[in-house]
């Protein structure tokens, strides 16, 4: 479905470029083999505000242009409103009929006729659920929309090399930046809702949607612990769920993504009432910075950041 479109001279480093109807994330990360290779440098990194949806074109392709990003390597960011995400049994099938069983699997639970719909897979470990089932995660996209965005990438003239979920971009985060060896809970906590993964060797196993909703200002409102009992009785169902469903050894730590204002704060409060510590992810030291690029911006733009940051070359949606 994807294709390549400018001709121009690449601009080095892969993009991440995510859309929302209030905002546009985007950013630069290379990975220079004269500096280690290992260590990604954060090139370029901005954060614009919209008016309105319709407004995204003109501003993405103004950014690509002031931050010489024209024919750079771009990785789409879905927003949340824009897919489904589903855990399903793997149809017991070849791996080239896959796609098309799965597609028919899912087509009671589209809120669209399955012929409209743009679906693509990702695998959970085979030793999750104690092997009795081997499981996928299905995503499903109006294809309208997918068609929508290789427009507004071509239009600003990147080169849509993949199109990725939240999902997965923070999971790039989390595979860059800290150990899950052990097993990793990772939460991004937001305004319209927060996503959590937990991973183990780098493999998603669990990704949940968490509902509770948190303001910038939440910390100091009356009803912060009614808040936070809520989120932390979401975060154990989801640990609970890992331990006792997908047959996995207990979680021993969860790490926030940085907030506005409140991150240490929030993370001490969790920390109380929580049975595993809770702390902040640190990327210092990690990512290389180049100068100008500010830390609230790079705070912000995490998913973008995140969608920088895959390394492999497939071709999602």
């Amino acid at each position: 479905m994807l294709k390549l479109f400018s001709k121009n001279k690449q601009s080095a480093g892969l993009v991440g470029l995510s859309v929302s109807d209030d905002r546009v994330l985007i950013a630069q990360v290379s990975r220079d083999s004269a500096r280690g290779g290992d260590v990604p440098l954060l090139e370029k990194c901005s954060r614009q505000k919209l008016e309105s949806g319709s407004q995204a074109r003109e501003v993405i392709t103004a950014l690509v242009d002031s931050m010489v990003l024209n024919g750079a390597r771009c990785n789409f960011v879905l927003s949340p409103r824009d897919y489904n995400l589903y855990m399903i049994e793997a149809p017991a099938v070849e791996d080239t009929e896959l796609r098309s069983a799965v597609r028919w699997k899912i087509k009671d639970l589209l809120d669209m006729p399955v012929e409209d719909a743009a679906i693509d897979i990702f695998p959970v470990p085979e030793d999750a659920f104690r092997g009795r089932a081997k499981m996928l995660y299905v995503v499903a996209s109006p294809r309208t929309r997918i068609e929508a965005i290789i427009d507004l990438v071509a239009s600003a003239d990147l080169r849509l090399q993949s199109i990725d979920v939240p999902e997965l971009a923070i999971r790039n985060i989390t595979q860059q930046f800290l150990d899950d060896t052990n097993g990793l809970a990772f939460i991004d906590l937001r305004k319209a809702g927060s996503t959590m993964n937990l991973s183990r060797n780098s493999e998603l196993y669990l990704t949940r949607k968490i509902s509770t909703q948190l303001d910038a200002d939440v910390m100091s409102s009356q009803d912060w612990e009614t808040q936070r009992d809520r989120l932390v009785l979401e975060v154990q169902r989801s640990l609970d769920y890992y331990e006792s469903q997908m047959g996995q050894d207990p979680i021993s730590q969860l790490v926030m993504a940085p907030r506005a204002a409140d991150s240490q704060e929030m993370a001490a409060s969790l920390s109380e009432v929580m049975s595993i510590p809770v702390t902040v992810l640190d990327m210092s030291g990690k990512i290389e910075l180049a100068e100008g690029i500010d830390q609230d911006v790079k705070r912000s733009c995490m998913v973008a950041i995140g969608a920088a940051l895959r390394s492999d070359k497939a071709v999602a949606a």
